[in-house]
């Protein structure tokens, strides 16, 4: 079947907004073997959602619509649908009483445009929005089905996983999965050349692709049940696995939930010293679920004085090699390590750009320390591409080399 995703905001349009909806939904609808060929994004415009849905139906089987359900005058998407299907709109009361209960909850006093969305469309199945007061609708009408969600993302994705994804299940009769492999270390060239005569496989199926320094397999098997669909995508990671070894950092991760998998599996704890990323190794260490007990120092020394006084770098260090350099990034390391008492410390300095590069310490050019009790190392990377703004791009880069070096440590204990 032939899926389509209309977006529905002007918002969008002047570009104020990003569209997460779009992505999120196409992942979903993957899984339960719906095709997606076309993503249409429309103004709130009552004359232009109808002539956009108008295309759309001419190409699809099920419309999925987002935006435009709110309490505004601007939001016109229900009456763009009732008008082009000659429905009318009528009251729920039961949607009337929930968001009367959500009101009072808050204190918030509900003012009379808050009632438009107790509309519904008739003959309208109705999901339940549990995150805010717009619910979501199911219209059918000659074996087309148009679903209505709310624009906010947090909402699109609450009740697509817990009402409109039963219903797909049973709609499609099977299940397709799709898991990631995460590859570091290789390009995709590379991981091509050992994986190639899997990535002609029908079922499952293996895609490749390269994104911010790392490289990801993804599998996806289509099977009747999800203990089907597992079943197959383990044998073809276990063959991946088997080929790619130790380049294989996770299963459906990223570099910093995996570093902190590790880190607990060891019971080891960590430390970072940042100067060109800012904070933003600690930052993603920080996002995981958990990482309190694996770390224990995340320090932001940008200048030459926090360097010395909180890290303990020599002076004669930066003096005689530069903040820049393979001496201090150890140093760095070292320090964090000793102040914070931790098993591993990792470290970065380097240059980011646009500005501050020379012909000998050129922008791009990072040094990554890694220190324990058996030793201390520095790593030299040159990460530029002669790219515009790549500033943020380097600084990616380099905390994700310094995170996997932590990883790769920590699992040698």
């Amino acid at each position: 079947m032939v899926a389509e995703i209309l977006n529905v905001g002007s918002e969008i349009l002047i570009g104020d907004i990003l569209n997460t909806n779009a992505r999120y939904l196409s992942l979903k609808l993957s899984e339960f073997g719906l095709d997606v060929y076309c993503h249409t994004s429309v103004g709130d415009n009552l004359k232009r959602i109808k002539e956009a849905i108008k295309k759309a139906l001419e190409r699809c089987d099920i419309l999925f619509i987002t935006g435009g359900l709110g309490p505004t005058k601007d939001d016109v998407t229900k009456e763009a649908v009732a008008d082009f299907f000659s429905k009318d709109l009528v009251e729920d009361l039961e949607i009337k009483k929930n968001i009367e209960e959500k009101f009072n909850l808050t204190k918030t006093k509900i003012t009379n445009n808050n009632y438009k969305q107790c509309l519904i469309i008739e003959d309208a199945k109705v999901f339940k929005n549990r995150k805010g007061t717009a619910p979501a609708l199911l219209v059918e009408h000659k074996r087309k089905k148009i679903f209505l969600l709310p624009g906010p993302p947090e909402e699109v994705r609450d009740i697509f996983e817990n009402e409109i994804s039963s219903y797909l299940k049973d709609l499609a009769g099977f299940l397709i999965i799709s898991k990631n492999v995460n590859v570091y270390g290789l390009t995709e060239s590379g991981v091509d050349e050992l994986v190639a005569d899997i990535l002609e496989y029908e079922n499952p199926t293996v895609g490749i692709y390269a994104k911010h320094g790392e490289v990801r397999l993804r599998i996806t098997a289509k099977a009747k049940t999800e203990e089907e669909c597992k079943t197959l995508i383990k044998d073809v990671f276990l063959k991946i696995k088997q080929r790619i070894g130790r380049f294989v950092y996770g299963f459906n991760t990223n570099m910093q939930a995996a570093l902190v998998e590790a880190f607990k599996l060891k019971e080891k704890t960590l430390a970072v010293a940042e100067s060109c990323t800012g904070g933003l190794i600690s930052s993603k260490i920080v996002g995981v679920s958990g990482s309190s007990e694996i770390f224990k120092l995340g320090a932001v020394c940008y200048s030459n004085h926090a360097k010395t006084k909180i890290l303990n770098v020599r002076e004669e260090s930066l003096n005689k090699f530069g903040a820049v350099s393979a001496i201090v990034a150890k140093e760095m390391a070292y320090g964090a390590r000793k102040v914070s008492n931790a098993d591993i410390a990792i470290s970065t300095t380097g240059i980011a750009g646009p500005n501050g590069g020379t012909e000998e310490k050129p922008v791009g050019l990072v040094y990554v320390g890694i220190s324990t009790e058996k030793e201390t190392r520095a790593f030299k990377l040159f990460l530029s591409k002669n790219e515009k703004d790549e500033r943020n791009t380097i600084r990616n880069l380099a905390a994700l080399f310094a995170m996997n070096k932590a990883r790769v440590e920590v699992l040698k204990f």
